[in-house]
């Protein structure tokens, strides 16, 4: 076969590859579009906005996904109909999907069709809401306060008693008449300087820090409102204790260890405001917990006794009765000092077992590496609230810093202060030790907060409340 035939047939072939070949995607002609922001790639905008990385890149032939440039502009494919600019809004604690589209001037429908919400009463604490910038409903309503209709009441008399026109009001909310008000509904009036929220006034602000909240680590529970209210709470089944900051007016604060076996999912923040002539509000959303990935130890040998149910219980029902009074008064502030200078041996929450049983404990603190020589020094200032022999905790120490938050030393050899003795941060308050359940000398240091361990280490990296 000569030259020239050879190259004919490879021509040949070449026209009919290219003629079987697919047509190219082509770009989607209309939708909505998002802005790429910093830290964005190709993967992290299908997942935020629930569709395929092969569908985005259909919808926009020719992006790079290895170079994709802040301020460049992508279709999104799978909102027909929808016009304007995308993007996300991490739902803030007090926000409702009702307060939400009000405080962006967006229908409630056009929020549930964009993020194809099956029951609005589950969208939770910190979920990325997707939004759009073209306002559908009636004029943004980007501050506001919020009011419980009263038993009986109606929009009319919410009207008056705020000096408002009913139908204007009417209007603000998206209320077909004003008579058209449900008991108990939420009205939000104009004015105010904070963000339109579905907080029921004279509750003025929720803040919850830091997020997201995560098992085994403490959170700190915000309430800032405008006159003098009996708070009470749950998390869950965990119970939340306020205390009144003296340092900001009319604002309260509960500090909750969330319990390093609780299962990843999520759970009602619930909270009831008292008022002094005895009217309450309610007001409850879903927080999400989430796993911390903690660490699995290697089996570890101990002294039988040291593991006995008939004194590991008791001793913990000990501890947990030490650490359980409420104190008003806050001792601290600012971030927690370490307190061993030792290397950090074994870290919170991993996962242990004892003498070959099952992996059915966690660590509950910190270890910390040294013999007896070693001092141990005081985290922050506190009152002693224990100082004594215990059998798995050995010669122990527990420091209350106020707010439900407590301090526990274990294994010491020696302890340096005695019950009752107000300590600052750096005291010296015991030595290591190998007292109690231990296989080797060391510092155990322990945190308790509303009745819960959790990581004594994040207070030394996070400033509660």
């Amino acid at each position: 076969m000569n030259w020239y035939l050879k190259t004919a047939r490879l021509l040949l072939a070449a026209s009919l590859l290219l003629a079987l070949r697919p047509p190219p995607a082509r770009a989607q002609s209309s939708g909505p579009q998002y802005i790429v922001q910093p830290g964005d790639t190709l993967y992290g905008i299908a997942l935020q906005f629930g569709i395929s990385v092969q569908a985005l890149e259909a919808a926009n032939p020719g992006v790079d996904a290895a170079a994709l440039a802040v301020g460049q502009a992508l279709i999104i494919p799978g909102f027909e109909g929808v016009t304007g600019t995308l993007g996300t809004h991490p739902l803030e604690p007090g926000e409702s999907l009702d307060s939400l589209a009000l405080r962006l001037g967006l229908k409630r429908e056009t929020l549930i069709r964009l993020n194809r919400i099956v029951n609005p009463e589950r969208l939770y604490i910190n979920e990325l809401v997707v939004t759009v910038d073209q306002a559908d409903g009636a004029a943004a309503v980007a501050t506001g306060i919020t009011r419980a209709a009263r038993a009986g009441e109606g929009l009319l008399a919410v009207a008056a008693s705020a000096n408002q026109n009913p139908w204007a009001l009417a209007a603000l909310n998206r209320l077909s008449h004003p008579a058209s008000l449900l008991p108990g509904a939420l009205i939000v009036l104009p004015g105010g300087d904070l963000p339109t929220k579905a907080l029921p006034s004279p509750v003025r602000h929720l803040q919850l820090h830091p997020l997201p909240a995560e098992q085994g680590r403490t959170i700190s529970i915000r309430i800032d409102t405008t006159q003098p209210l009996s708070l009470t709470g749950h998390l869950g089944e965990w119970p939340l204790h306020f205390n009144v900051d003296d340092t900001r007016p009319n604002s309260q604060v509960a500090l909750l260890g969330i319990d390093r076996l609780a299962d990843p999912n999520l759970y009602p923040l619930t909270i009831t405001a008292t008022e002094a002539a005895g009217a309450t509000i309610r007001f409850s959303q879903p927080l999400p917990v989430r796993d911390g990935h903690y660490l699995v130890d290697k089996p570890l040998t101990v002294d039988p006794a040291t593991l006995d149910p008939a004194v590991t219980q008791l001793e913990l029902a000990q501890v947990k009765s030490i650490v359980a009074p409420f104190t008003p008064a806050r001792y601290w502030s600012g971030l927690f000092a370490l307190p061993s200078v030792g290397a950090l041996r074994s870290v919170f929450g991993s996962l242990r077992s004892y003498n070959g049983g099952p992996y059915d404990a966690f660590h509950t603190g910190v270890d910390f590496s040294g013999g007896d020589d070693r001092p141990i020094t005081a985290p922050a200032p506190g009152v002693v609230v224990f100082a004594g022999p215990l059998v798995v905790r050995g010669n122990a120490t527990v420091i209350d810093h106020g707010w439900g938050g407590y301090t526990g030393y274990w294994h010491q050899c020696v302890s340096q202060v005695n019950g009752g003795d107000r300590v600052a941060t750096g005291q010296v308050i015991g030595f290591n030790g190998s007292t109690g359940r231990v296989t080797g000398p060391h510092l155990h240091w322990e945190l308790w907060v509303g009745g819960f361990q959790a990581d004594p280490l994040q207070w030394t990296e996070t400033e509660f409340p």
